[in-house]
């Protein structure tokens, strides 16, 4: 049963924000996990740094480590000197449950310690010692369970449960795929993870709406044509453009792309629930959202350069300073949203389309039809 239930008038000029409980509700925190994050598309920002190689070898990792917390193996399975295939399992033997790799296993074969069961990197079973006489045995369910994974540019993805599949998903990418498709280079030592006081959504409201940016962000505001700035509402997410100012660095797109002659400084595609790739004339930086609680919220960010001669130009430029500014009014929502003489908020219609857009989506996928209360 749906303890809660979420309402957002689909008409923004009637509508009303989510009540404050809803950012800090456990029983509300846990629904999402398993109704929004598990059922979506995720980033990858393990996979960052890996690519085919010529040896085989599979690398643990947990999917949304400190919410969903699954445990993973990016397989490389080398088919001769030119050709590795990549494969995302299952870390789990399908034995007795016992995790598979703790750490980098460089061979050609994953052996759970517990009981001695084999596996190749393709997560087909090799070899079951104990289980000689068993029936109906080795069926497909013996096999590791493997997930889906794609791409869009530099950066994988998956889903342990996907509602839609990855094209419906990224509808809306097609827009910067001229720009992902530029060869780019992994900014290992800029990368960096944050923990912030404060629910995911928070930010992702914060990141979905350029209405605050002259208020806190003086810096951007000062690259951006304030009168450019455009919201474009996706299936799965909210595509933003922001046109540059006069004189200064522009996207370089095809001549025959939609968006050649806007003067665009950036892209910022925000795809349910926490991946935002944000592609600048340097290249791409991706922003990636990870709830690690009701109130706190880890959020990594990766670089990948293109251009480097245009690193700390244009709307790209001063990321460090916006994102410290950022988390900075996202904290001080969140305490905001403790005291008790607020309950919520209206949108701005010509400013929060892409916050309520995102409202309504989730919104649509936590109400199942059983409800205790309302959070009307």
């Amino acid at each position: 049963m749906n303890p809660l239930r979420l309402d957002i008038d689909a008409d923004i000029r009637r509508a009303w924000t989510p009540p404050a409980a809803f950012y800090g509700d456990p029983a509300f925190y846990a629904l999402q996990l398993e109704r929004v994050f598990a059922a979506t598309w995720q980033a990858l920002p393990e996979l960052a740094t890996a690519h085919a190689g010529s040896a085989s070898g599979a690398r643990p990792f947990r999917l949304l480590p400190g919410s969903l917390d699954e445990p993973l193996l990016h397989s490389l399975l080398a088919e001769g000197a030119a050709n590795t295939r990549e494969r995302l399992l299952s870390n789990v033997c399908t034995h007795r449950g016992h995790l598979l790799c703790a750490e980098h296993n460089p061979g050609p074969q994953l052996r759970c310690r517990y009981h001695g069961r084999r596996f190749g990197l393709n997560g087909e079973l090799i070899a079951a010692p104990g289980f000689e006489g068993a029936q109906a045995f080795p069926s497909a369910s013996d096999n590791l369970p493997a997930l889906p994974l794609e791409r869009l540019g530099p950066v994988r993805f998956t889903s342990l449960a996907p509602e839609v599949d990855f094209s419906a998903w990224s509808a809306g990418a097609e827009r910067l795929a001229p720009l992902l498709a530029r060869p780019h280079c992994f900014d290992a030592d800029s990368a960096a993870d944050f923990e912030i006081e404060a629910h995911w959504a928070l930010y992702v409201d914060n990141y979905l709406e350029g209405f605050h940016i002259p208020f806190v962000h003086p810096e951007l505001a000062g690259v951006l044509d304030p009168g450019g700035y455009a919201t474009e509402l996706l299936p799965h997410g909210v595509l933003q453009t922001a046109r540059a100012a006069e004189g200064d660095v522009v996207l370089e797109l095809p001549a025959d792309h939609p968006d050649a002659d806007a003067r665009l400084a950036a892209y910022y595609l925000w795809l349910l629930p926490g991946t935002m790739l944000n592609v600048y004339p340097w290249g791409l930086s991706l922003n990636v959202v990870e709830p690690l609680g009701p109130r706190r919220t880890r959020v990594r960010f990766l670089p990948f350069v293109a251009e480097p001669s245009l690193r700390s130009r244009g709307a790209g430029g001063p990321l460090d300073v916006v994102e410290a500014q950022d988390e900075e009014v996202v904290e001080a929502v969140a305490e905001g949203l403790r005291a008790r003489l607020y309950g919520r908020g209206r949108y701005a219609p010509a400013h929060e389309l892409g916050v309520h857009h995102f409202h309504r989506m989730l919104a649509k996928r936590l109400d199942s039809g059983g409800r205790e209360r309302s959070m009307a």
